[in-house]
């Protein structure tokens, strides 16, 4: 038995580099090393090695790229591009194709997964709100319109921005001409919604923090910032950095200078300053 059991152990020992040399590299490829740069004149992604900083291949068919951006799954396999026509392409990075791509609105600006993963939510500016697909099969899973009403009682359509994943399977974004922040939670049968009204005027982008306790929208048509904690959603939006700029003339804004750009790094936090050739910072 000892001999048996000595013998079926060298095996195993010789067989493992046997099998990995005849294997090709891409087989043997992590998917830790690998990235994409978004080449939005031609609607294609480029993968690339980080490690050997060389690019494998370009990959073609993803659409309008001019605002695009890109999440990645948990394990690193799969990327998620979120183009400007609308288009949402699920790009598998070791093989260098698109496995799946739905044309789901007019005018989308980007998007996130969920914490465990099966979930991925696309903000859409035309014709606003949010839509959630299942990560595997790009198949619909739940539609929320971005319906908001007027100060003279009618219902608007809100751009939505500002999509994060927060804990708990929630989705949070910010409504740009409702002046709201909605959670989307995703974690049991059906979907459950809820709404922060009066945030602020034109909430423009946000981003999460690090902890996914803390939602900053940045606002657009005022000074100063909207916080929502996660971890107490109950004690509604707090404004925050209200008085930076006030009195002063605002200067012409020609691109937007969206919040996820920026950074929460230790005790500090950097936001664009809206209007201002400056850049906030802020103990976090």
């Amino acid at each position: 038995m000892t001999r048996l059991l000595a013998a079926a152990g060298l095996a195993l020992f010789t067989t493992g580099p046997a099998a990995a040399e005849t294997a090709t590299d891409s087989e043997l490829r992590g998917t830790g090393d690998l990235g994409v740069v978004i080449e939005r004149a031609s609607g294609s992604v480029a993968l690339i090695d980080t490690t050997a900083r060389t690019v494998l291949r370009h990959v073609g068919g993803f659409g309008d790229l001019s605002h695009a951006s890109v999440k990645f799954t948990r394990d690193a396999r799969y990327a998620f591009v979120f183009g400007r026509d609308g288009g949402l392409t699920k790009l598998d990075l070791l093989t260098g194709e698109i496995v799946g791509r739905v044309i789901q609105a007019g005018n989308s600006i980007g998007g996130a997964i969920s914490q465990d993963g099966r979930f991925v939510a696309v903000g859409n500016y035309e014709p606003g709100g949010v839509k959630v697909f299942d990560s595997e099969t790009l198949a619909l899973v739940a539609d929320v319109p971005a319906d908001y009403e007027k100060a003279d009682g009618s219902i608007g359509q809100a751009k939505v921005v500002g999509v994060v994943d927060a804990p708990g399977n929630r989705f949070v974004f910010s409504l740009f001409e409702a002046g709201e922040i909605w959670t989307l939670d995703m974690s049991g049968d059906e979907p459950v919604l809820d709404k922060h009204r009066d945030v602020g005027r034109e909430p423009y982008d946000a981003l999460i923090t690090a902890n996914g306790r803390y939602y900053i929208a940045g606002l657009f048509g005022e000074d100063g910032m909207a916080l929502l904690d996660l971890w107490h959603p109950e004690k509604g939006v707090e404004r925050i950095l209200p008085d930076y700029g006030r009195g002063e003339e605002r200067l012409p804004v020609y691109k937007m200078p969206h919040l996820e750009g920026w950074a929460m790094a230790g005790d500090l936090a950097f936001f664009p300053a809206v209007g201002r050739h400056e850049v906030l910072v802020a103990d976090s």
